[in-house]
């Protein structure tokens, strides 16, 4: 359907035109009405209609002059006449000035239908026009987006300024729009569609600002928009537009928002510099409006911090798939806020993952693991290697949890996880061996088969572990720690923890 907008000094006449002529039938909706060619430029300028229909005689602007206006800004714009036969000396003028057509009053139906037929035909052919130049604009920016070479550059720019109707000194915004594809997994629709859905909703929102924007596809799932810089909207524009993208589209967008200007020959400059604040997707997460403010300031690691790895992979031993997911996530949180490089974190997950996969059984074919490690390489956020880690280790998990189907591997993780989740308590090998079923020097045996150490032993590294996190807090006395980890005896623990440690309590809380 085409869109009209209607101007008539007379509001009888204007309500008439409005209300009883059948327009939707002719394929036609009225988006907006005004009483003069003042109040119509205005309203005209934020609708952007396919049609004006006006009358001649107006205050304040007449039909000609609003006519003359809208020529010269916005020539796509079909305008037709309403005139009276004792007006007709003006109709000349008025083709002069760009009218399409004209109607005389009274309206005749048929009369109607036959010049809205030939003009629609115009807005069509005027569609495909301005489909043509919006493709010319955005292929020209998309070679200035590379283009470095100063002279090629120019002559680009100056191309463009001509489709665009803009001075070569106009400066250029951008922002990049990128649909999140992991998103999009599992989803029935294409990304092809998901793109159409999110163009078509983009050029909504920047019609409504009123804002002159062309669109660049860019690499897969990515679209640029560039806008007059003096326009652009602001911080708290941006915001609200990826919260109505939220709330409207069932997929998630990043967008990156430099707050950067260039002219036209130096566009490559501001593509480049959009893209890096792209990037930080990577350590933002995605679904997000990233600004360039929050970007430039940044630094970037190589090194990456030191992680636990004897003791995450105790955890997954121990089948402590919860705890393992809540250490590795502390340990993702840190590598997004020191920035350390993607090449070394994906370096460093590929090397534990290749760790876990040697607890699977029977081990990957090379193919799986190729295509796992191909995946972590080309994560777009933190988040996703961080999930791909977990799903590796939740099957390592699985997997370790089926071998303890062994009677006795059961029974000594049982006594394992009892001494872990109640080493604050009174425990001995009698209280142990009742929870089992077994008798003490049985439990004793296969406890020292399957783990390489005595229950004591076991007791003993698990309490001195959670004092060693207590001593971390200078509001805590020794002797309160050692009852918190299950030590009646202050000097007993403070013995044990010198004998298992080489260290007093206080000497360790000195060296943390």
């Amino acid at each position: 359907m085409y869109s009209i907008f209607l101007v008539d000094d007379e509001a009888l006449e204007l309500e008439t035109l409005r209300d009883y002529i059948r327009w939707e039938e002719m394929g036609i909706y009225v988006v907006g009405t005004a009483g003069n060619g003042r109040d119509a430029l205005e309203k005209i300028e934020a609708i952007r209609p396919d049609i004006v229909l006006t009358d001649v005689q107006m205050p304040i602007m007449n039909g000609i002059d609003l006519a003359r206006n809208l020529n010269e800004r916005y020539d796509w714009i079909q305008v037709m006449f309403l005139t009276g036969h004792d007006e007709f000396h003006y109709v000349k003028s008025a083709l002069h000035a760009g009218a399409v057509g004209y109607l005389l009053k009274p309206l005749d139906l048929n009369e109607i239908e036959s010049v809205i037929t030939k003009v629609k035909q115009l807005c069509e052919e005027s569609r495909m026009k301005l489909r043509s130049i919006e493709a010319a604009k955005a292929k020209i920016l998309k070679e200035l987006s590379g283009e470095k070479n100063t002279e090629q550059a120019a002559g680009l720019a100056h191309s463009f300024s001509l489709l665009a109707r803009q001075p070569e000194t106009a400066r250029y915004a951008l922002a990049l729009f990128s649909v999140d594809p992991k998103e999009a997994e599992g989803e029935q629709q294409s990304l092809e569609e998901w793109m159409s859905r999110l163009t078509a909703y983009l050029g909504h929102f920047f019609k409504l600002k009123n804002l002159e924007t062309v669109f660049v596809p860019y690499k897969e799932g990515e679209i640029g928009v560039y806008m007059e810089a003096a326009k652009q909207p602001g911080h708290y524009a941006w915001e609200d537009l990826a919260e109505s993208i939220r709330r409207a589209l069932d997929f998630t967008v990043t967008a990156a928002v430099g707050g950067q200007e260039t002219a036209l020959p130096n566009i490559h400059e501001l593509y480049e510099q959009t893209r890096v604040i792209l990037n930080e997707r990577f350590y933002e997460g995605a679904g997000k409006v990233i600004h360039g403010a929050a970007v430039r300031e940044q630094f970037y690691s190589e090194h990456l911090p030191p992680f636990e790895r004897k003791a995450w992979f105790d955890l997954i031993n121990r089948l402590d798939f919860e705890q393992a997911a809540q250490q590795l996530h502390r340990y993702f949180r840190g590598l997004a806020a020191l920035r350390v490089k993607q090449k070394n974190i994906c370096g460093w997950a590929i090397e534990l993952t290749g760790e876990l996969l040697e607890l699977h059984k029977p081990a990957p074919e090379g193919f799986k693991r190729a295509e796992l490690y191909h995946s972590i390489y080309n994560a777009l956020t933190l988040h996703e290697i961080e999930d791909l880690i977990l799903g590796t280790a939740g099957t390592a998990v699985s997997m370790l949890g089926e071998r303890f189907m062994d009677k006795n591997d059961k029974l000594v993780h049982k006594v394992r996880t009892v001494i872990d989740q109640q080493y604050d308590m009174p425990i001995t090998i009698n209280s142990l061996s009742e929870q089992v079923y077994l008798s003490p020097n049985y439990l004793r045996s296969i406890f020292k088969d399957k783990t390489g150490m005595t229950i004591h032993d076991y007791l003993t590294r698990t309490r001195l572990g959670k004092a060693k996190e207590l001593l971390a807090d200078g509001s805590l006395r020794i002797q309160d720690i050692a009852q918190r980890v299950g030590y009646e005896s202050t000097s007993y623990f403070i013995s044990l923890f010198v004998k298992n440690l080489g260290v007093t309590p206080n000497e360790f809380r000195k060296s943390i």
